[in-house]
Parts: structure tokens; C-alpha cells; sequence
């Protein structure tokens, strides 16, 4: 019996695995306030490319950056949903120390990006100021 019930739970064909994987998405994206942030934030980082015309290589590094700090706020709130499923709701140093080390991948992925950022508009920031400077 427990093997047809595994049966009846299992992703038959990758379009129902897609599903699951984008109701995740969803889930993520509606209950996490720093991840609707960094989305809003990306957002503003893509106008930006369009605006200053970047290369095809800086979009390159731009997407694999955004990628990562979602990718690292993701992994970040998995694990934070698994601690505090296995603890439940009481305080252990053990488990703080989890979560904390896991929001600091977070902020390293965002100085990752933030360098990717400086990287990008650096220069285009210097001489779009520049050009004001100048007249």
C-alpha cells in the first residue's frame, strides 16, 4: 500500500515536476520580504543596463550576479524553514547559528553583486558624470 501511495505522489512527466517547482517560486516570492526587495532592486539593475546600453558580457555578469543572490536567499530560506520545522518554537544556539550562517551566504552574494555592480557602471557612471562636470 505505501508503494502505490508514493506512486500517486510521484511527478509523473516534467511539466507536473515544473509545476511544483514554480508553486515553490511563488510561495517564495510572496512570503519573503528581503527577496521581493532584491527583485525590485534587480529590476532597477536591469533598467539601468538598458538605459546605459551594457555590453552582452555585462549582462552576462548582471544575471549571473541577480542569479546568485536569489539563488542565496532561496537556499538561505530553505534552511531556515527546515530549522525552525525541526525545533519547532523554542530557542536553540545551535539553530541560531545555522540561520546566521546562512544569511551571511546572503550578504556575501550581495557583495558579490554589488561588485558586479561596480564593475558594470563604474565606468559608465564616471563618464556619464563626467560629461556634467565638463559643461
Amino acid at each position: 500500500m505505501a508503494s502505490n501511495d508514493k506512486q500517486t505522489h510521484k511527478n509523473r512527466h516534467f511539466c507536473q515536476s515544473l509545476q511544483h517547482a514554480l508553486a515553490g517560486l511563488r510561495v517564495f516570492f510572496m512570503e519573503e520580504g528581503n527577496f521581493r526587495r532584491e527583485f525590485v532592486l534587480s529590476a532597477l539593475v536591469i533598467v539601468a543596463g538598458v538605459a546605459f546600453q551594457i555590453s552582452w558580457f555585462d549582462w552576462f555578469v548582471i544575471a549571473l550576479s541577480i542569479l546568485l543572490v536569489f539563488l542565496s536567499e532561496l537556499w538561505n530560506t530553505i534552511i531556515e524553514n527546515v530549522v525552525d520545522f525541526i525545533i519547532g518554537h523554542q530557542f536553540d544556539v545551535r539553530a541560531k547559528k545555522i540561520k546566521d550562517m546562512s544569511a551571511g551566504a546572503v550578504v556575501l552574494a550581495g557583495l558579490v553583486a554589488i561588485l558586479a555592480g561596480v564593475y558594470v557602471f563604474g565606468p559608465k557612471l564616471i563618464d556619464f558624470l563626467g560629461g556634467f562636470l565638463n559643461d
